[in-house]
């Protein structure tokens, strides 16, 4: 019998080790950015039952618009401000649609590159896919990024996709699974390849599966196999319930038990440490493509911001990072449901 070791993101690994050492309580770890909401996936429509559906139903971030954003030069600035005042270590870039989007890539190389190169801060990217071309790939792989593969709107990704399963080629309004696949065996094969490895034990690539109630009626199935395949492959992998509870409280706690059993090390969240998301509720900042700080960057920040950055005074901006630092009461700050 194969037995396979999980192995943590690097991410995760290097955030217990700041809390072990409790230096997450004076510093603001990660800066999330996240990248104007543009996504090709909601152009996208997946075969179900009952018919044709958005491919990531149930997205939070769709109704976000995207004007102002940052001039990139700005964009440094804000990198320079959190290394230089607040011991930053990552820059996330997530929470809105994809980050490699044509009208967006170029950006978050940039973002990549500078934090690294400048300041020594490395970067964890979420992404489903549609645009990891070849170039891509080597700059992440070589910038050492830790990514997140999104399978919520990838739903036709299962064990199989592992094992050279092929994927056929389909025209718009339905997913390209050829495309998409292919993309993500490029990112998998160039990371394996690369010179720049992370430590023993750890991973840069991880897989984020969301479960749904049909997780249940196949008694996990599908999800024990992609969980086992993925490990033997040595990714990470990861379960979220979605933001919204289930309106049964039965079926909500069957759920968030399915989501921590299947997850790596039975984490809730990927950058979880003390049972605590340091992305969103711990220790962490969000300054959004238009400049907007927020406590999590899965918020609306229309409708949830604390100001712009580069419009608040000193000592508003102080206060302001002051409450996010002190304000670490729940584990999620987007699923306070959780217990």
């Amino acid at each position: 019998m194969l037995i396979t070791m999980e192995k943590k993101l690097e991410i995760t690994s290097k955030l217990e080790e700041l809390g072990h050492s409790d230096s997450l309580d004076s510093i603001i770890a990660i800066l999330n950015l996240p990248t104007a909401n543009f996504c090709e996936k909601r152009g996208e429509r997946v075969l179900t039952q009952d018919g044709s559906k958005q491919s990531c139903e149930g997205c939070i971030t769709q109704g976000i618009k995207s004007p102002n954003r940052m001039a990139p030069l700005l964009i440094k600035k804000v990198i320079e401000f959190f290394a230089q005042n607040y011991g930053t270590r990552w820059i996330t870039i997530n929470g809105r649609g994809d980050p490699f989007h044509p009208e967006l890539k170029s950006e978050t190389i940039e973002k990549i590159c500078y934090a690294r190169r400048q300041w020594d801060i490395g970067s964890y990217v979420f992404t489903a896919g549609n645009n990891l071309d070849e170039a891509t790939c080597r700059i992440l792989a070589e910038h050492g990024v830790n990514v997140m593969i999104s399978l919520f709107g990838n739903q036709f990704i299962n064990a199989d996709f592992f094992y050279g399963k092929k994927y056929f080629k389909r025209e718009k309004p339905f997913q390209d699974e050829a495309e998409i696949a292919k993309n993500l065996r490029r990112l998998i094969s160039t990371y394996k390849e690369s010179s720049n490895q992370p430590k023993s034990g750890t991973t840069r690539i991880g897989m984020n599966y969301v479960v749904s109630p049909s997780d249940l009626d196949d008694k996990h199935q599908k999800l024990k196999e992609l969980k086992a395949a993925a490990n033997e492959q040595d990714l990470f992998f990861a379960c979220n319930t979605p933001f919204s509870p289930h309106q049964e409280e039965a079926i909500q706690l069957e759920l968030e038990s399915l989501a921590r059993e299947y997850s790596n090390f039975h984490q809730r969240h990927t950058t979880a440490v003390n049972d605590q998301c340091q992305m969103g509720a711990g220790s962490s900042a969000t300054v959004d493509f238009d400049g907007t700080l927020l406590r999590c960057p899965y918020m609306d920040n229309q409708k949830q911001g604390d100001g712009k950055i580069h419009d608040l005074t000193e000592s508003k901006l102080k206060k302001v990072l002051s409450f996010y630092m002190q304000d670490r009461s729940l584990p999620c700050v987007m699923r306070p449901h959780q217990k």
